[in-house]
């Protein structure tokens, strides 16, 4: 299915002050709907944010509650609803749903994984070459999405690369790893703007319900925003999530390029009109980081010629335990009560004789450092985030 853009888009707005699931019928019926959204369609597309195993209660990744909602509202008009997300690259796409929960979730709530190679195998994906694209010009969704609609389902939340993550954002998470690398290389805020020139959702509903503001969007700070934000016209929404959040949407590249490039989009605004929630911070722009994060892409060509189908220069590297947001065990304050161990989701990840965390096998949920009752885990990484 092609999604078909309103001239002027509905921006339904609503609050979770009676529950998430609650917030999200609402927000539904106020956005015209689900019936209007599946339309004769047998399957729905379930695009939410896991782009780690961090909870949704950090403001990381997208609410169960809100996908259990819409599961039950694509049931009821006759589709199936099918989960499909693949995390960051430098993220392992099972461990991250073993962290999150997500097989016993969807099992509960009749929801199908879709997992496609993430890859990039031909049976599995139909190539896309969007009029207009200047950047990313060529790039590819899961072929089972051809005849589905799509429903994005991204976290209001900051992001220390693209500056903020909404729905435009999003719906990277349902490319290949090759076209997510060639986005990183070829420039990421225009790769963005070119991406959904491409692929349009059929219905957004942005998880404000706790979002993350700062150094999002794994390590950032809590924020409890309790709103629901719902569309179709994907600038739109993301435009309206800023108004909520005090940010300048040229202060965002790929929101700049966008109303360069696409316009400024009309919209009126249904359900509730709170106004400014909460000032959101920025991350702060570091240049050292932005290269060293952009320099991974481009090295990871040669890298995965060299290595076996599925490892990326990046996995390598946070694996080394020399970058990254990463557990560190202080032997002098640990009394090896094994809280740690008890709370990893993981196997072979701490090793309580020797006090070592397996970066290799270590998904950085930080788990672990929230559950020590001794204080003797601290995070290191680049940015100094939790460091104690």
């Amino acid at each position: 299915m092609v999604a078909t853009q309103p001239l002027t888009d509905t921006i339904a707005i609503t609050r979770t002050f009676d529950g998430i699931e609650a917030a999200a019928h609402r927000v539904i019926a106020q956005a015209g709907g689900m019936a209007s959204v599946v339309k004769d369609a047998r399957i729905a597309v379930l695009k939410p944010n896991f782009v780690a195993g961090r909870s949704a209660e950090t403001g990381s990744t997208t609410s169960f509650a809100l996908l259990k909602a819409v599961a039950e509202e694509v049931r009821a008009c006759g589709a199936e609803p099918v989960l499909c997300e693949t995390p960051g690259t430098e993220f392992d796409r099972e461990a991250t749903y073993t962290i999150l929960g997500v097989e016993k979730f969807c099992e509960e709530n009749g929801i199908r994984i879709a997992r496609v190679d993430p890859e990039g195998g031909e049976q599995d994906w139909l190539e896309l070459k969007p009029s207009g694209a200047k950047r990313l010009r060529t790039f590819h969704k899961p072929k089972f999405m051809q005849d589905a609609c799509y429903i994005n389902l991204p976290v209001l939340k900051t992001h220390v690369v693209s500056a903020m993550t909404l729905s435009m954002k999003n719906t990277m998470g349902i490319l290949p790893r090759p076209d997510r690398r060639s986005m990183h290389t070829f420039g990421i805020d225009q790769s963005i703007v070119d991406m959904n020139l491409g692929i349009k959702p059929d219905l957004i509903i942005v998880d404000g319900s706790v979002g993350q503001d700062g150094e999002g969007p794994l390590y950032g700070d809590k924020a409890d925003l309790e709103v629901l934000i719902a569309g179709h016209n994907s600038l739109a929404v993301d435009l309206a999530c800023c108004d909520l959040v005090g940010i300048k949407p040229r202060d965002i590249p790929h929101l700049k390029l966008a109303l360069e490039q696409l316009g400024e989009p009309a919209w009126n605004v249904v359900g509730e009109n709170p106004g400014l929630i909460k000032q959101f911070r920025l991350p702060e722009q570091k240049k050292l980081y932005r290269f060293i994060f952009w320099l991974m892409y481009p090295l990871d060509y040669p890298y995965t010629m060299l290595v076996e189908r599925g490892k990326h220069f990046c996995t390598t590297l946070y694996g080394t335990g020399l970058v990254g947001n990463r557990p560190q065990i202080k032997e002098a304050n640990c009394t090896h009560c094994g809280k740690c161990v008890e709370a990893c989701p993981l196997p072979n990840v701490i090793n309580l004789q020797t006090l070592k965390v397996n970066y290799k096998t270590c998904q950085r949920c930080l788990l672990c450092f929230e559950a020590c009752p001794e204080n003797a885990i601290s995070v290191k990484g680049y940015s100094g985030l939790r460091q104690a």
